[in-house]
């Protein structure tokens, strides 16, 4: 019997009350769940599989012969063996599934992880970000702003005389936003021209409006708490808007034309002109996490499960219409999920549990599957004895 048959069973087993059922159902379960419990502790860093594989057969069996045992006792089942994930975690990160190059930023520096799975470590900067077509990246520390190849070779490095905690670079490669000091800055893509858009801001990262022409528009949050749409080289406001709730991240949709905003409990979307298109209201006791737009419409997002303990992905539909809800969660995890990101050619996405240090690669597509990645974190750690710390999805380009 395959998985896949075993779940269908399972799932479709028609439940009843009969008490003499459950009882027999949860003598032969506890029986079972003794024999791997004591095999775990006899063999303490191995997995007992054919124990394992047991219970399960064993489990299988109870729901698909017997007078079945009642609900919660099927729930709890159902939940042991967590249909939800079924990741099977692999030790090494042999590959990026879709290929690409993929930005990671670690406590120990900034990486690039390559197509076949290997890395380069690109200095002991706080973060970067990507340059458009990943010829470069734009990394910080302290009050340096620099540009480096994806070898980590520094082509320019800039003193910003304050901290910088964020930047970005428009998406035809000419300019550098970068926040510093609690003020907005632009740079020139080879580090020429520096000058201040706006004298104080929140610390959201701030958002390149893509296909503009030669005009560089950028989108970004005021003291006030005012979404702003500038030109970065003139300074001219074009257009500034109170949002419905306020913004932890701001998305353009990758033709410019939409602009997606995320808080905690609130999605908007407006067009290229600052018009309200439509809200999206998180559901009750869950929080907006981040997000990541596709090569199209298409929105994954993270919820942060608060009541449950459990989060998820889901995909929206971004469209001139508004927001339209995917029919499920394409992945539910009970361990805490941080970070979103496609692949180059939109067929996987990527996110992180720091908690169960793993990466969940999730195939979008038909057919859709799982693959997962533990003790993902040790392998971007520079010094050993140095603690380790939650790695930040910095963007997947090809």
């Amino acid at each position: 019997m395959t998985d896949a048959e075993l779940r269908g069973r399972l799932q479709a087993t028609q439940i009843d009350n009969d008490a003499d059922a459950e009882q027999r159902a949860w003598e032969i379960v506890r029986s079972a769940y003794g024999t791997a419990q004591a095999s775990r502790r006899r063999r303490r860093f191995r997995i007992n599989m054919p124990a394992f594989a047991c219970t399960v057969a064993i489990m299988a069996i109870v729901l698909a012969t017997a007078s079945a045992p009642r609900e919660a006792l099927a729930r709890w089942i159902r939940g042991v063996i967590d249909f939800s994930t079924q990741t099977h975690p692999r030790p090494v990160l042999g590959g990026l599934p879709g290929g690409g190059r993929l930005l990671v930023n670690s406590p120990s520096g900034p990486w690039i992880v390559r197509a076949d799975g290997s890395r380069g470590y690109l200095g002991p900067y706080t973060a970067a970000a990507w340059s458009p077509h990943g010829l470069y990246v734009v990394a910080w520390r302290g009050a340096e702003l620099a540009a480096l190849d994806p070898y980590g070779h520094v082509q320019w490095a800039l003193s910003t005389g304050a901290k910088v905690t964020v930047a970005r670079w428009s998406p035809d490669g000419y300019r550098i936003a970068y926040i510093a000091g609690g003020s907005l800055h632009i740079v020139a893509g080879d580090g020429s021209d520096s000058h201040r858009l706006d004298s104080l801001v929140d610390p959201v990262a701030p958002a390149w409006q893509p296909r503009t022409g030669q005009a560089h528009r950028i989108a970004f949050v005021d003291h006030l708490g005012d979404i702003e749409l500038r030109n970065a080289d003139t300074l001219a406001l074009h257009w500034r808007i109170k949002p419905v709730a306020a913004p932890r991240e701001l998305l353009w949709s990758p033709n410019g034309t939409r602009l997606l905003t995320v808080a905690a409990r609130q999605l908007s979307i407006y067009n290229a002109a600052g018009r309200l298109i439509a809200t999206e209201t998180i559901p009750s006791g869950d929080t907006a996490g981040s997000a990541a737009f596709s090569t199209g419409d298409r929105v994954a997002l993270i919820l942060h499960a608060i009541n449950q303990g459990a989060d998820g992905v889901v995909l929206l539909d971004a469209n001139r219409q508004g927001l339209e809800r995917a029919p499920e969660a394409v992945f539910t995890a009970r361990e805490q999920l941080a970070g979103i990101d496609w692949s180059p050619n939109g067929a996987w996405l990527l996110t992180s549990s720091p908690s169960a240090d793993q990466w969940i690669f999730i195939h979008v597509l038909p057919p859709t599957r799982l693959t997962a990645i533990s003790r993902i974190a040790g392998p971007f750690r520079r010094n050993a004895n140095r603690a380790g710390g939650p790695l930040d999805l910095a963007g997947w380009q090809r």
